[in-house]
């Protein structure tokens, strides 16, 4: 699968992105039951946490292929190359496809791109199955345990991080 078939376009405040938002989220009920402890979540829901990423400095993204929305991307990209991961929620539909790694490779080389250094991400994994292997597969490893609330709901993490370094230094030398 080939990284260039996605793209990444703002979340806009607009009945049509919201209404797509909340359609991707309500496709994954096991996830919103073991992040916020709810089986769906509402426009106004959705509306208030884009404000609230915005308010932190996160960009939220929808995740587009062929013209369609498949998915969400949450991110902050600092000054120093270091780039939190909050969310990457795919729609149901179009997962097990191996899309997440294509969709995360195409954010990766965008992050490098934009002068990334290091991405973390928290992964909830107090549930069984969880999405630890997915990331370890990307390459990422586990840096220390931590706690994290999520509007009513709190969840042990695993904080995850990769270094880009390495993959800039491959690439460097892959055209010399």
């Amino acid at each position: 699968m080939n990284s260039n078939n996605f793209s990444f376009r703002k979340v806009k405040k607009d009945p049509a992105d919201i209404s797509a938002v909340v359609g991707i989220y309500n496709s994954n009920k096991d996830f919103l039951i073991h992040h916020l402890g709810k089986e769906k979540v509402t426009s106004s829901f959705i509306s208030h946490e884009l404000q609230e990423m915005e308010e932190h400095g996160f960009s939220s993204n929808l995740i587009i292929e062929a013209g369609s929305p498949i998915g969400v991307i949450d991110y902050m990209l600092q000054d120093d190359g270091y780039v939190y991961l909050s969310m990457l929620m795919l729609a149901s539909s179009v997962q097990k496809s191996g899309k997440g790694k294509a969709i995360y490779k195409c954010f990766e080389e965008k992050m490098i791109a934009s002068g990334a250094k290091t991405i973390r991400i928290d992964v909830v994994d107090d549930h069984e199955p969880n999405v630890i292997p997915f990331w370890e597969k990307q390459g990422f490893s586990s840096k220390r345990r931590d706690v994290l609330t999520w509007g009513d709901k709190t969840s042990s993490v695993a904080v995850m991080e990769k270094k880009m370094s390495h993959i800039s230094e491959a690439k460097i030398r892959e055209f010399m």
